[in-house]
Protein backbone atom coordinates (compact mmCIF):
# COMPACT_ATOMS: atom_id res chain seq x y z
CA UNK A 1 0.00 0.00 0.00
CA UNK A 2 1.09 3.61 -0.36
CA UNK A 3 2.09 3.72 3.32
CA UNK A 4 4.52 0.84 2.76
CA UNK A 5 2.38 -1.77 4.51
CA UNK A 6 1.70 -5.07 2.81
CA UNK A 7 -1.50 -7.03 2.51
CA UNK A 8 -1.55 -10.72 3.31
CA UNK A 9 -0.49 -12.73 0.26
CA UNK A 10 -3.29 -14.67 -1.39
CA UNK A 11 -2.41 -17.97 -3.06
CA UNK A 12 -4.87 -19.53 -5.49
CA UNK A 13 -4.48 -23.26 -6.02
CA UNK A 14 -6.17 -25.64 -8.39
CA UNK A 15 -8.76 -27.79 -6.67
CA UNK A 16 -11.62 -27.53 -4.23
CA UNK A 17 -10.12 -27.76 -0.76
CA UNK A 18 -6.92 -28.06 1.23
CA UNK A 19 -5.58 -31.63 1.11
CA UNK A 20 -5.38 -33.49 4.41
CA UNK A 21 -2.19 -32.90 6.35
CA UNK A 22 -1.41 -29.55 4.72
CA UNK A 23 -0.96 -26.50 6.95
CA UNK A 24 -1.09 -22.89 5.86
CA UNK A 25 1.31 -20.52 7.63
CA UNK A 26 -0.25 -17.62 9.55
CA UNK A 27 -0.55 -14.52 7.43
CA UNK A 28 -1.23 -16.32 4.14
CA UNK A 29 -4.68 -16.56 2.57
CA UNK A 30 -5.37 -19.65 0.46
CA UNK A 31 -8.23 -19.99 -1.99
CA UNK A 32 -9.09 -22.84 -4.31
CA UNK A 33 -10.51 -22.61 -7.79
CA UNK A 34 -11.24 -25.39 -10.26
CA UNK A 35 -8.49 -24.30 -12.68
CA UNK A 36 -6.26 -22.46 -10.20
CA UNK A 37 -7.00 -19.06 -11.78
CA UNK A 38 -8.37 -15.76 -10.57
CA UNK A 39 -11.96 -15.30 -11.71
CA UNK A 40 -14.81 -12.86 -11.08
CA UNK A 41 -15.97 -14.68 -7.95
CA UNK A 42 -12.49 -14.54 -6.43
CA UNK A 43 -12.13 -10.89 -7.51
CA UNK A 44 -15.20 -10.09 -5.40
CA UNK A 45 -13.58 -11.89 -2.44
CA UNK A 46 -10.36 -10.00 -3.11
CA UNK A 47 -12.18 -6.67 -2.94
CA UNK A 48 -13.63 -7.76 0.42
CA UNK A 49 -10.08 -8.46 1.67
CA UNK A 50 -8.91 -5.04 0.47
CA UNK A 51 -11.86 -3.29 2.08
CA UNK A 52 -11.42 -5.14 5.39
CA UNK A 53 -7.77 -4.10 5.52
CA UNK A 54 -8.71 -0.48 4.79
CA UNK A 55 -11.43 -0.56 7.48
CA UNK A 56 -8.90 -1.93 10.01
CA UNK A 57 -6.57 0.96 9.18
CA UNK A 58 -9.38 3.52 9.37
CA UNK A 59 -8.91 4.56 5.75
CA UNK A 60 -11.93 2.85 4.22
CA UNK A 61 -13.46 6.15 3.02
CA UNK A 62 -10.19 7.47 1.59
CA UNK A 63 -9.83 7.35 -2.20
CA UNK A 64 -7.61 4.56 -3.53
CA UNK A 65 -6.25 3.58 -6.91
CA UNK A 66 -6.31 0.00 -8.16
CA UNK A 67 -4.05 -0.72 -11.14
CA UNK A 68 -4.53 -4.05 -12.89
CA UNK A 69 -4.30 -5.74 -16.26
CA UNK A 70 -7.08 -6.29 -18.76
CA UNK A 71 -7.99 -9.82 -17.62
CA UNK A 72 -11.73 -10.27 -18.29
CA UNK A 73 -12.48 -11.07 -14.63
CA UNK A 74 -11.22 -7.61 -13.71
CA UNK A 75 -13.36 -5.85 -16.29
CA UNK A 76 -16.75 -7.30 -15.38
CA UNK A 77 -19.21 -4.51 -14.59
CA UNK A 78 -20.11 -5.88 -11.15
CA UNK A 79 -16.40 -5.85 -10.23
CA UNK A 80 -16.01 -2.24 -11.36
CA UNK A 81 -19.11 -1.27 -9.40
CA UNK A 82 -17.93 -3.00 -6.24
CA UNK A 83 -14.59 -1.21 -6.45
CA UNK A 84 -16.38 2.09 -7.02
CA UNK A 85 -18.71 1.59 -4.04
CA UNK A 86 -15.60 1.15 -1.89
CA UNK A 87 -13.82 4.35 -3.01
CA UNK A 88 -11.45 2.75 -5.51
CA UNK A 89 -10.62 4.40 -8.82
CA UNK A 90 -9.57 1.92 -11.48
CA UNK A 91 -6.72 2.05 -13.99
CA UNK A 92 -6.53 -0.78 -16.47
CA UNK A 93 -3.25 -1.51 -18.26
CA UNK A 94 -3.97 -2.25 -21.95
CA UNK A 95 -3.44 -5.82 -23.10
CA UNK A 96 0.17 -6.60 -24.01
CA UNK A 97 1.50 -3.57 -22.13
CA UNK A 98 1.64 -4.85 -18.57
CA UNK A 99 5.42 -5.28 -18.50
CA UNK A 100 5.91 -1.79 -19.95
CA UNK A 101 3.30 0.18 -18.01
CA UNK A 102 3.08 -1.55 -14.69
CA UNK A 103 5.93 -0.79 -12.29
CA UNK A 104 4.93 -3.72 -10.09
CA UNK A 105 6.14 -6.15 -12.75
CA UNK A 106 9.67 -4.79 -12.40
CA UNK A 107 9.82 -3.75 -8.75
CA UNK A 108 7.83 -6.52 -7.05
CA UNK A 109 6.77 -9.37 -9.35
CA UNK A 110 10.19 -10.03 -10.92
CA UNK A 111 12.12 -10.21 -7.61
CA UNK A 112 9.28 -12.23 -6.06
CA UNK A 113 9.38 -14.79 -8.89
CA UNK A 114 13.17 -14.95 -8.68
CA UNK A 115 12.93 -15.63 -4.93
CA UNK A 116 10.34 -18.39 -5.46
CA UNK A 117 12.55 -19.97 -8.11
CA UNK A 118 15.52 -19.86 -5.70
CA UNK A 119 13.43 -21.50 -2.93
CA UNK A 120 12.21 -24.17 -5.35
CA UNK A 121 15.77 -24.85 -6.56
CA UNK A 122 17.03 -25.24 -2.97
CA UNK A 123 14.08 -27.50 -2.18
CA UNK A 124 14.78 -29.65 -5.25
CA UNK A 125 18.51 -29.86 -4.43
CA UNK A 126 17.65 -31.11 -0.96
CA UNK A 127 15.49 -33.90 -2.36
CA UNK A 128 12.15 -32.17 -2.84
CA UNK A 129 9.21 -34.48 -2.18
CA UNK A 130 10.89 -37.49 -3.77
CA UNK A 131 9.55 -39.40 -6.73
CA UNK A 132 6.39 -41.28 -7.55
CA UNK A 133 6.26 -45.03 -8.17
CA UNK A 134 6.54 -44.19 -11.88
CA UNK A 135 9.74 -42.22 -11.30
CA UNK A 136 8.29 -38.74 -11.73
CA UNK A 137 9.20 -35.91 -9.37
CA UNK A 138 6.52 -35.12 -6.79
CA UNK A 139 5.32 -31.53 -6.80
CA UNK A 140 5.83 -29.18 -3.89
CA UNK A 141 3.12 -29.26 -1.24
CA UNK A 142 0.71 -26.39 -0.77
CA UNK A 143 2.29 -25.88 2.65
CA UNK A 144 5.76 -25.52 1.11
CA UNK A 145 4.59 -23.09 -1.56
CA UNK A 146 2.72 -20.95 0.99
CA UNK A 147 5.80 -20.83 3.21
CA UNK A 148 7.92 -19.68 0.26
CA UNK A 149 5.36 -17.00 -0.60
CA UNK A 150 5.23 -15.78 3.00
CA UNK A 151 9.03 -15.71 3.34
Amino acid sequence: MIDGSKLKPICIFKGKKLPRGQEIPDGVVVWFQEKGWMNSELMRKYIDVLVEDRVNKGIDKEPALMVYDSFSGHLEETIKQKFGMNYFSLAVIPGGCTSICQPLDVSINKPFKEYLKMEWNEWMCSGGNGVTAGGYLRHASISDVCKWVKD
